[in-house]
């Protein structure tokens, strides 16, 4: 593989990409000033915040400089530091919201599962690069997720192994993949998904909820409620910073996990429409130069995949909060609070980035 080196364009899909995740991260900010716009210190995390995306941003420009040859020779390096800090969880991690998927550091909460989902894709990326059989594409990719996947099913986090599996599966279809295998690979994750029900209980519980909240209206089925009063109250145009009254004092979460909906109750649908626009073009600059001529192959597979995962992300984020899936967890993209969340999109946007000037 060979570096492009040349200019940006003006308006080319790298500085959409770049304009793109800053006005995201922008929406973000504002969704957590009006999520606590009523508490004592409004401004407090929506100052961590702005520190957050200004690291962050700094993080996907200087990922974008290395060459993404540097990234492919040191995958099984990364890798294994990524997999140690996954490990390292059940000693030394500390439990939040019954999910011990966090270090404690100082003042602030380190979650590696987020930073490690650009370090599998590009694993994933190298597995498919290496293995031409489809058989064998899809056998030893399957395998290498199940790898990433142990650590994260023992804190337990549904929500990512879902994604990491999701991102699998993507990849495997735009690779080439079989239909074949990829509906035993939707055998296996809906095999996978009933014994995690069966194994935690809990997660039973949020699927009825979905489906029938008053069954359980202060358990199960609370966040169901809460998501369709506050999406329901933000009606067509908000109802305006400082009158998010339902993400402030009873929507759970609702800086993080329910960002889509204090979105929604704060600006209405027609204030969160630019953001599915900013999404749709972010996805859309990476499939662009997913599609550039003379691109290697390990880049395409690698700019297809970060479109796919921040893609299913965004997707089940919002379904959650708009009751169409089960409650679980998954922050929604450039957006909910969290330097882990920020710093890992924005690293995998700047490997993203780093790969669409890389040639055969």
């Amino acid at each position: 593989m060979n570096r492009r080196s040349r200019k940006l364009p003006l308006l080319g899909p790298e500085t959409l990409a770049l304009l793109m995740t800053f006005l995201i991260g922008g929406w973000g900010l504002l969704t957590i000033v009006s999520s606590q716009s009523h508490a004592s210190e409004p401004f407090l995390l929506a100052g961590k915040q702005l520190m957050f995306l200004i690291l962050g941003l700094a993080v996907m420009w200087g990922a974008s400089k290395v060459p993404f040859r540097f990234y492919c020779r040191n995958a099984w390096i990364l890798m294994l530091a990524a997999f140690g800090l996954l490990l390292l969880l059940p000693l030394f991690g500390v439990r939040v919201n019954g999910m011990c998927g966090w270090f404690r550091l100082g003042g602030f909460h380190f979650q590696p599962t987020e930073p490690a989902k650009g370090i599998y894709l590009l694993t994933l990326v190298i597995a498919f690069s290496k293995l031409r059989s489809d058989n064998l594409r899809f056998w030893g990719g399957a395998l290498l997720t199940l790898v990433w996947l142990l650590p994260i099913l023992l804190q337990p986090d549904f929500g990512t192994a879902a994604i990491y599996l999701a991102v699998f599966a993507s990849l495997y279809f735009l690779s080439g993949g079989s239909w074949r295998n990829l509906l035993l690979l939707a055998a296996g994750g809906v095999g996978t998904a009933a014994l995690f029900v069966w194994r935690h209980p809990y997660a039973w519980r949020r699927i009825t909820g979905l489906f029938n909240p008053d069954l359980d209206p202060l358990g199960s089925g609370w966040h169901i409620r809460q998501f369709e009063l506050a999406i329901a109250r933000g009606g067509w145009f908000g109802a305006k910073l400082g009158g998010a009254v339902w993400s402030n004092a009873y929507l759970p979460l609702a800086y993080n996990d329910s960002a889509y909906a204090t979105m929604a109750e704060t600006l209405g649908w027609c204030g969160v429409l630019p953001v599915w626009i900013c999404f749709t073009v972010l996805i859309a600059s990476l499939l662009l130069l997913a599609f550039r001529f003379g691109l290697a192959r390990e880049a395409r597979l690698y700019l297809l995949g970060a479109a796919a995962l921040v893609g299913i992300q965004t997707l089940v984020h919002i379904s959650v909060n708009l009751c169409l899936l089960p409650t679980t967890g998954l922050t929604l993209p450039l957006i909910s609070y969290g330097g882990s969340s920020l710093f890992g999109c924005c690293l995998l946007l700047g490997i993203a980035l780093s790969a669409a000037n890389e040639t055969e």
